[in-house]
């Protein structure tokens, strides 16, 4: 049995941007781009949820065009379709459980008698 090589399609900016990421978690200078207090205006809620929300629809537009391109015969390599719809899965699942975490902690405030 032939086992054909998987050509790498990584970007490289996005690497490197997951690089800094991790070298500033492991330096302590601030988890996921945060600012630490005292650097300056940190993000609020609601930019990090629609940053949430805008991955979760970048990452199922690519899975839905890599759908289309191996549909029509356009997409050379087809594990890259499979993958990209785990993604867009996992993103999909991972935003829904954090909102779900979300609602749970908004009716535990709500249910405290002040």
């Amino acid at each position: 049995m032939f086992i054909v090589p998987i050509n790498s399609s990584i970007d490289a900016s996005k690497f490197s941007s997951f690089v800094s990421e991790v070298e500033k978690v492991r330096s302590g200078a601030g988890i996921g781009g945060l600012p630490e207090e005292g650097q300056g205006e940190s993000q609020g809620f609601r930019d990090i949820f629609q940053n949430l929300i805008d991955n979760v629809e970048k990452t199922e537009a690519v899975a839905a065009e890599d759908a289309y391109k191996l549909s029509i015969g356009e997409l050379e390599d087809p594990h890259t379709a499979m993958i990209n719809a785990a993604k867009a899965e996992l993103t999909l699942s991972t935003m829904m459980q954090i909102r779900n975490k979300l609602v749970d902690a908004y009716s535990e405030v709500m249910r405290i008698n002040l």
